[in-house]
């Protein structure tokens, strides 16, 4: 098979793989007129090559960009609270949408002002309805991150550029955080751009914006990808940073008790091994629908590798090695459920080889425990 051909299937069969079809919804104006488009576009596909070069960065598990929204604002109030933790309290730099850099927190709180008395303000306080019930979010809270020891110098130039292409149209702040190991920068957007179209955020931006910074950043030459987890074989979503520090501070004593997320998952999973009812949950069908779509996928474009030359052959292997070290699809709830009947199986054997030793008397030593 020519390269030419295989170049084809690597691009029909890539774009299941790497271009999912989802689309952000399009935003708001809330001066009026038109609606504008989405905030991501139509995926510019690449040809076999570039689909080429994606996979090898995926098979080789080069870094995975975060992009995530931790929050928004809903009024002025938290949305200085939040400019206040992003700059600590005016200690640390941060950037606006012109370039403009603000060190103090008499300049945080003019660049707060500036919001709140742009062409479209924002409430002081207060909470604002939209017809569906929901509560409208004044700004949204955003985080680039990359694992330790990549550049810091670098992640933030690639989140500046991702700000710049992304919400050049809005007023926005970001502030680099070297307090933990790994580098990250927190932007904070104003929901409204100067032209009165509200950003209204969907799974499709947030892939949208993944590739876009990873994009940023191999130009900068940082070694990152931005691929779906469904097309890595995971599973399991991180869990919330939120989360992980009240369970973090419960197990060292300093919390009363595990996270409201965790102790119902725990919940859920005691329950199921006591009364034996399984739980529903939609999302395994999902889950499983994904992994056999993945690994069709996949099937494909090795077949099609395996076919070509010398190079070729050996991205095929990778594509069946990568495979075979796929996790498997169980649910964390499937998880939780399987440690703890581990568990329950465990005590059940110790309480049996107690009562098997030599001179142990079960109802004699019930009786003295009563």
């Amino acid at each position: 098979m020519n390269k030419r051909v295989i170049d084809g299937v690597l691009k029909d069969w890539g774009d299941r793989l790497f271009y999912p079809r989802v689309r952000g919804k399009k935003g708001r104006n809330v001066l009026g007129g038109s609606m504008a488009g989405s905030s991501a576009p139509a995926s510019s596909k690449p040809a076999g090559p570039g689909t080429r070069e994606r996979l090898v960065r995926t098979l080789n598990k080069t870094p995975e960009v975060v992009v995530k929204i931790t929050g928004g604002g809903k009024n002025m109030r938290q949305i200085e609270t939040h400019m206040r933790y992003i700059s600590r309290e005016g200690e640390v730099e941060i950037e606006d949408e012109n370039g403009d850099r603000h060190r103090g927190i008499d300049e945080v709180l003019e660049v707060r002002d500036g919001w709140a008395k742009g062409k479209i303000g924002i409430r002081p306080e207060g909470v604002t309805r939209m017809p569906d019930g929901n509560v409208r979010k004044e700004a949204f809270n955003i985080m680039l991150s990359m694992p330790a020891g990549t550049d810091r110098e670098s992640v933030t130039d690639a989140a500046r550029a991702f700000a710049k292409e992304m919400f050049g149209n809005h007023q926005y702040v970001f502030a680099a955080h070297d307090d933990e190991a790994h580098s990250h920068v927190h932007l904070a957007v104003k929901a409204v751009d100067r032209d009165g179209v509200r950003l209204r955020p969907r799974k499709g931006d947030l892939q949208h914006w993944r590739e876009t910074f990873a994009e940023k950043l191999v130009e900068r030459g940082i070694a990152a990808n931005a691929t779906a987890r469904r097309t890595r074989g995971i599973v399991l979503k991180a869990e919330k940073q939120a989360v992980v520090h009240i369970d973090k501070d419960y197990q060292e004593g300093e919390h009363q008790a595990p996270a409201r997320t965790t102790r119902g998952q725990l919940a859920d999973a005691e329950y199921e091994v006591a009364t034996g009812e399984k739980r529903v949950n939609p999302a395994e069908q999902h889950i499983e629908a994904n992994r056999k779509e993945t690994v069709h996928s996949l099937g494909a474009i090795a077949r099609a590798l395996a076919a070509g030359d010398v190079d070729d052959k050996q991205l095929a292997l990778k594509i069946v090695e990568f495979v075979r070290a796929m996790p498997t699809t169980a649910t964390k709830h499937n998880a939780l459920v399987r440690a703890i009947r581990a568990r329950k199986n465990q005590e059940a054997e110790a309480e049996r080889n107690n009562d098997r030793e030599p001179g142990h008397h079960p109802d004699i030593t019930r009786a003295k425990e009563r």
